[in-house]
């Protein structure tokens, strides 16, 4: 599978709750983080998706927030992973912050140079990405 999205995360379906139109799937990664997604019973169907199938979470690069401190913080987002700054690619307009996930895994995320000097986002440094449940595409093979 080839896809444009920076963020491809395989692991197994954990928890699945139906809802009328949507259903919330919870995949655990190989390296322990969980990730919660929204898609359609439709799209539940379609995938063959229940409780242990194999499925990869994708997630577009553009679609991370990260921030400080939001350990307490009360977001509208189900998706709030800590981690610490990996590395940090700066372009004109925009970097590449590249966040090692408390279990291991990277995850890309496209955020302002502003954003970048405003959170002292550097190498080493704690930080979150967070993300809607209804901004992961969940794949099969």
């Amino acid at each position: 599978m080839k896809t444009s999205a920076r963020n491809a995360f395989p692991g197994t379906v954990t928890k699945l709750t139906r809802g009328a139109v949507n259903a919330e799937v919870e995949l655990t990664l190989d390296k322990g983080e969980r990730i919660v997604a929204i898609i359609t019973n439709g799209s539940v169907e379609a995938l063959g998706l229940s409780v242990g199938v194999k499925a990869t979470a994708l997630i577009k690069a553009s679609w991370i927030v990260i921030g400080k401190d939001l350990e307490h913080a009360r977001l509208s987002t189900r998706n709030v992973m800590p981690g610490a700054v990996n590395a940090v690619q700066q372009g004109a307009v925009n970097s590449e912050v590249i966040l090692k996930l408390d279990g291991g895994t990277l995850l890309a995320a496209i955020v302002t140079n502003t954003s970048v000097r405003s959170l002292k986002l550097s190498v080493g440094e704690e930080a979150f990405a967070a993300f809607k449940a209804s901004h992961v595409i969940v794949a099969v093979e």
